[in-house]
């Protein structure tokens, strides 16, 4: 039993749930095909088979990302559902996640697949998700300021074409923000 197995059982009895495991994939040369991001090492038909197998279970895949690493790297998944995500749902996405990988070696070398939600101040990703969190308070920092303002927090009033109007607390002002400029959207949780 090689060292990667090992660790794999090890991972998998300790923590009794599938959410990440080690892989080694021996002599794959990378390819140079179409992919959704170019720093996620597989391509956007994978992708696209981890969400379809995902939404069969009712899960949304939200984001996919990938940190590279001297020895391995770290592909994450963030998932959600209506309602939120426990850890079941974290381990059911795992194994799904790995039955394509597997079956698609596109990752060269040793990797940790983390399955993730997006937590209570998830980050809005896309314009489809901030449409569908229109109405929630906000937290918004943008790589160009817009009226001298890097950082917003308050109510996400709507989303109009390629914009974000934001009513900011701090200011009591409104603001329309294109969604280019913006770094990172994250809700503000309400408790």
């Amino acid at each position: 039993m090689s060292f990667w197995e090992l660790t794999f059982k090890v991972l998998r009895v300790g923590f009794n749930a599938h959410l990440f495991h080690w892989r080694r994939q021996a002599n794959h040369k990378p390819t140079n095909g179409d992919v959704v991001r170019s720093d996620i090492p597989i391509g956007a038909e994978t992708l696209g088979r981890i969400r379809e197998a995902l939404a069969g279970r009712g899960l949304e895949l939200c984001h996919a990302g990938w940190v590279p690493g001297a020895r391995k790297g770290k592909l994450t998944l963030t998932i959600d559902r209506e309602g939120g995500v426990n850890l079941d749902d974290c381990e059911t996405a795992s194994r799904l996640a790995d039955e394509i990988l597997d079956a698609g070696e596109e990752i060269p070398g040793a990797y940790l697949l983390e399955v993730e939600s997006p937590g209570l101040d998830r980050p809005l990703w896309t314009l489809n998700d901030c449409h569908r969190f229109a109405g929630n308070r906000v937290r918004v920092a943008m790589n160009v300021p817009v009226d001298g303002a890097r950082r917003l927090k308050g109510l996400l009033e709507a989303v109009e074409g390629e914009s974000l109007i934001v009513m900011d607390e701090d200011r009591k002002r409104r603001y329309t923000v294109r969604f280019g400029d913006v770094k990172v959207v994250r809700l503000i949780p309400e408790f």
